[in-house]
């Protein structure tokens, strides 16, 4: 990207290393395995491709008038000196751009612009397991093991302009918003998983699986902003898609009806299939946000900052998960009211640009609330009709109908986008009244739909296909 503008590290090394043991005492009924590795990933070029519309490659021109019947000034209405080209326009004085020393425009309006840092570090992933199998009595397996990772360098999104505001750094006239990203995020994950496997008779088996986890991060994607960009650890808490108790069952049957010298009667009447998966797990967890009660934003105006996080907690709330709490028009676990259970922040509103604000110190821990739980039943047939042997064909070809169920129960799951997470509005002095006197209370705290968005997710839904193989 233009010399040295950007300089990805190099040389990274990624090791992957891996053991199993089998102690000879246990007569070959338990295995021990481990291993650990380093995985890198790269910055989405997406996200880098947007360097290319910062100036002077590209500028930004911004035409208005008072009402859409009166004409521009700055808008030249003529034809071309050439019907036949695109060319044959005049130059309009109003897009000519002049430019200093640092590639910014000395003429206009601020501007916006993107950035990056000139050497940044590799996304790295460290992770690394231990795991146990046992072969119990009557064809069961039993496993036990551990799973963990360390996220380094993930990538973080945020205004420039704040982090230098936060630290007292003047900021330029001439850019008054820096869509900055840089490596500086971690993340850690760790799990205790357990499961339990049996081979049934019938050609029928079954396996449950259990994971305790903890996902801790300081942001969840790459474009994920924090209230506080100014201090990256200030995010952190547990990861968006943090799941504490995930539990799930599944099985497979695949009957035979004939065999040996009925080979072909069971290529008609055989090659059924049925399996299905029970899920169950905790919910992801919730962020509650005071809305700033600000002409512009916080730090300064134009920031496109207006929420921060409760300053503390007052006394304790309801943890109930059950989807019904959800549903209501006043969740219990809150009681219409969610003031009475967080210290609302105080802050500085935000001055005209480029003057700056003091930065609000960090609220409570992010993603501190539950959403509610989730659980499915998905479900799979098919039916295979076996063809004979033929020269064209050959022995193994098959025609094939599958239908697969998903939420075949058709169970409520509430999506956890929906609920919505705003304690009220707040005003510079931790007030939650408006200069009018009007209460900013929200008691649609912690209500499905709340914030208007849909507040389930899929219904049950069936889909068929035909497979011919050969």
């Amino acid at each position: 990207m233009g010399g040295n503008l950007y300089a990805p590290q190099k040389l990274n090394f990624g090791p992957q290393l891996g053991f199993a043991w089998q102690p000879a005492e246990q007569m070959g009924r338990l295995v021990v395995r481990g291993g650990f590795g380093i995985n890198y990933n790269q910055n989405e070029i997406a996200i880098t491709a947007n360097g290319n519309g910062n100036p002077p490659n590209a500028v930004q021109a911004n035409f208005c008038c008072a009402t859409p019947t009166s004409s521009v000034p700055q808008i030249l209405y003529e034809t071309a000196s050439s019907v036949t080209s695109l060319f044959g326009y005049a130059p309009n004085p109003a897009t000519i751009t002049t430019f200093g020393s640092n590639n910014l425009p000395t003429n206009g309006s601020p501007i916006s612009v993107t950035g990056f840092e000139a050497k940044p570090k590799t996304l790295a992933v460290y992770h690394y397991s231990l795991d146990t199998e046992y072969q119990l009595p009557y064809d069961t397996v039993a496993t036990l093991g551990y799973q963990g990772s360390e996220t380094r360098h993930s990538y973080v999104q945020s205004n420039y302009n704040v982090i230098a505001a936060a630290q007292g750094i003047t900021l330029s006239p001439l850019a008054n918003f820096i869509d900055y990203y840089s490596n500086t995020g971690t993340g850690n994950y760790n799990a205790l998983l357990a499961g339990l496997k049996h081979n049934f008779s019938h050609h029928f088996n079954l396996e449950a699986q259990y994971a305790w986890a903890k996902s801790m991060d300081e942001n969840s994607g790459p474009y994920s902003e924090d209230f506080y960009p100014y201090d990256s650890h200030a995010a952190y808490g547990r990861s968006d898609y943090n799941v504490a108790n995930g539990f799930k069952l599944f099985g497979l049957w695949q009957p035979v009806f004939f065999s040996g010298s009925h080979a072909l009667a069971e290529k008609v009447v055989g090659g059924w299939s049925l399996s299905g998966i029970f899920n169950l797990h905790s919910g992801f967890p919730l962020n509650p946000v005071y809305n700033t009660i600000t002409p512009g934003g916080l730090y300064y105006n134009g920031s496109q900052y207006n929420q921060l996080r409760p300053s503390g907690i007052v006394k304790t709330y309801g943890t109930s998960t059950a989807n019904g709490h959800f549903q209501q028009r006043i969740n219990p676990n809150y009681g219409g009211n969610g003031t009475v259970y967080f210290t609302p922040p105080t802050f500085v509103a935000g001055p005209a640009f480029p003057a700056t604000a003091p930065a609000p110190l960090p609220g409570i821990q992010r993603n501190s609330l539950n959403a509610p739980g989730y659980q499915d039943v998905d479900m799979t047939l098919t039916k295979a009709f076996g063809l004979p042997n033929m020269k064209v064909l050959g022995e193994g070809a098959k025609f094939e109908i599958r239908v697969d169920a998903y939420n075949l129960f058709n169970k409520l799951n509430i999506n956890d986008q929906s609920i919505d997470t705003t304690v009220s509005g707040v005003n510079p002095d931790g007030s939650l009244v408006d200069a009018k006197g009007n209460s900013l209370i929200n008691s649609d705290f912690g209500v499905a739909g709340g914030n208007g968005n849909a507040g389930a997710l899929g219904s049950r839904t069936v889909q068929l296909q035909a497979r011919f193989s050969f």
